[in-house]
């Protein structure tokens, strides 16, 4: 009987022990509740409530979550991996749909013992922004990204011209052609490659087009207007042309994104024998505005918006520091 209890008591205690065991990794799930982002306003810090977020791969470029945040401002993603790196975008519901108004992007890295992100939203215009309005490239022009920038600045101006009308009349372009399975086309500091208007062959194109583009348009218009090509300029050179008044069309990539090179999509420059790599993410927008450590921006894909200034300006350097600024 007793050696009977004592098996019984053993028993109980064994299973006590195993629960035990397993209670902390129980709690550890339960505490595991993935990551909060905080939206708040820039200047104040004070949350910043409603604001649609999503997560975006930065490698894939897909939207892995997304969600709305709540009257505290704040908004829990649970889908994020360790150690990936990922594009956290905040905007309104209206312009998650409309995309004409602002949207603060940043890259991070999402590391499981950080819980809580902070994210500086910036949506009232302020004095030391310009008034750039905003033109978007699609659909009409898929792969416009830079002449679309310049319509908008040479709106912001009062220049009567659409994006339509630059691609087509003003940008340098010429198509790529195949022979024997290699693809030829123009150097892109001299011309479009292939067509702004088609979205399977339409490639970039660099800053020196975009000044011939802009300088032809402005004779054809007699506008009061010049046009500098800013390629080299240092951050504090183009952020001091935004501080008077001139907005710069500036290259970058998607997103502030490593920049990716494909040698399938790459060509043969007029002129030349060996092949280049071509980009597959890069990208155009026009720098309007100058806020603490953010800088704004008009994003022909996206509307308004703000990205920290440092980000800012190493995808600019990565990009081969392109741009242009068209001046009064």
């Amino acid at each position: 009987m007793w050696t009977r209890y004592k098996r019984l008591l053993l028993i109980g205690i064994m299973i006590i022990m195993l629960l035990s065991s397993c209670n902390p990794f129980s709690q550890q799930e339960t505490q595991n509740k993935g990551l909060t982002v905080l939206t708040v306003e820039f200047n104040s810090g004070a949350p910043i409530p409603n604001l649609y977020i999503t997560a975006t791969d930065v490698e894939t470029g897909e939207v892995v979550e997304d969600a709305v945040g709540s009257e505290e401002g704040e908004a829990t993603f649970s889908k994020l991996l360790e150690g990936r790196k990922y594009a956290v975008a905040a905007t309104t519901l209206e312009n998650s749909t409309k995309n004409d108004g602002y949207t603060t992007i940043e890259n991070f890295t999402y590391d499981a013992t950080k819980p809580y992100y902070r994210l500086e939203t910036h949506f009232s215009r302020d004095e030391q922004e310009l008034d750039v309005p905003v033109v978007m490239q699609k659909p009409e022009l898929p792969h416009g990204c830079e002449i679309t920038s310049l319509t908008a600045v040479l709106n912001y101006y009062g220049l009567d011209v659409t994006k339509l009308e630059m691609a087509d009349n003003y940008l340098p372009k010429q198509k790529i052609s195949i022979v024997d399975g290699q693809r030829f086309g123009p150097n892109p500091a001299q011309a479009f490659a292939g067509n702004p208007r088609e979205k399977t062959s339409g490639m970039y194109v660099f800053a020196a087009p975009i000044v011939k583009a802009a300088e032809a348009v402005i004779a054809d218009k007699q506008a009061d207007l010049r046009v500098t090509n800013k390629s080299g300029a240092s951050q504090d050179e183009i952020l001091q042309l935004v501080r008077e008044g001139v907005p710069v069309v500036t290259w970058v990539t998607l997103d502030l994104s490593t920049p990716k090179k494909s040698s399938d999509k790459g060509w043969i420059y007029e002129g030349e024998t060996m092949p280049h790599e071509a980009y597959m993410n890069l990208h155009a927008v026009v720098l309007t505005g100058h806020l603490g450590d953010k800088v704004v921006v008009m994003d022909p894909l996206k509307g308004f918006v703000t990205y920290n200034v440092d980000q800012f300006f190493k995808s600019y350097r990565e990009l081969d520091e392109q741009a242009v600024a068209v001046h009064k």
